[in-house]
């Protein structure tokens, strides 16, 4: 107990003394406000147009003007941070818990599940990932729970490769040979031995990977196989300002800023962590 709480006490001491660390988490908190309080600070309807107020300058009630159709950019912006990050988050989540169950059954147990899963995994990494993604975004249609369903289909595979390498470092060692020998289940050796060294990693993986996921959300958006108009989603906006640049460049580059600065957020986390939990000990480039 003491030394579990030792560990906890040295992790968070290193996390408070990195930068990158309290940069992560200064940028996480602006976006959880504004993903949980947004309303607050919406000052008009995301979707109302106005056609007389088309692409108007900003200043007063329009802190960033207005688009093509007279609706509030800075309105659009801040509502778009719950579709863009909160699909990201629950895409990232359910890659994690995919992945985490099938790489560490694959990785301890062995057998016929470690040969599937090495086929999927020879299968899938052959192709650059997004790619496949934006090949199964396509068959099923634009929306962002189609949209979901190909990013999970298509990065859940890396995950697991993680986790089973992770796994299968872990499992030959001294204490899990005597964890056996003394009777103990393959569930409860999982649970004890293998879960405490699958799960930092897996974080640090997850935080990093939120990352792409958020560049991907969007950039399948920008195409149209995203969210649907007049959803305002980050890479929707980039798509309807990129016309307009000249009139109002700020409804593309408004977006860009909030789509770098949340990849950037979920970066320092990530490695963060990744100083924090020993990166000597880090299986996650295995």
């Amino acid at each position: 107990m003491r030394r579990a709480r030792g560990n906890r006490n040295r992790v968070m001491g290193k996390l408070m003394g990195n930068p990158l660390f309290i940069a992560g988490i200064l940028l996480a908190l602006f976006f959880v406000i504004l993903t949980l309080a947004g309303r607050q600070f919406i000052p008009h309807d995301p979707l109302k147009t106005d056609i007389w107020n088309v692409l108007a300058p900003p200043g007063g009630d329009y802190p960033l003007g207005t688009d093509n159709l007279g609706r509030c950019v800075f309105s659009r912006l801040i509502a778009g941070t719950r579709l863009t990050l909160g699909t990201a988050l629950i895409v990232e989540t359910i890659i994690l818990v995919i992945g985490i169950v099938t790489g560490t059954a694959a990785g301890y147990f062995g057998g016929i599940v470690d040969e599937i899963l090495l086929i999927l995994i020879d299968i899938l990494l052959a192709f650059p990932s997004i790619i496949l993604a934006l090949v199964i975004a396509g068959l099923l249609g634009a929306g962002l729970t189609n949209l979901a369903i190909a990013f999970v289909s298509v990065y859940w595979v890396e995950s697991a490769r993680v986790a089973r390498n992770i796994t299968r470092s872990v499992r030959e060692k001294d204490f899990i040979t005597a964890s056996r020998a003394s009777g103990s289940g393959a569930l409860k050796i999982i649970r004890r031995h293998i879960a405490p060294h699958v799960f930092p990693n897996m974080l640090i993986y997850g935080t990093l990977n939120i990352s792409s996921i958020v560049i991907g959300v969007s950039s399948m958006s920008f195409i149209g196989l995203g969210v649907k108009p007049p959803a305002p989603e980050w890479g929707a906006l980039l798509s309807e300002g990129r016309a307009y640049m000249r009139e109002n460049p700020l409804m593309i580059l408004s977006a860009i800023g909030c789509i770098m600065l949340s990849a950037a957020c979920f970066q320092f986390l990530g490695e963060a962590l990744r100083d924090a939990l020993n990166p000597r000990k880090s299986h996650i480039a295995s």
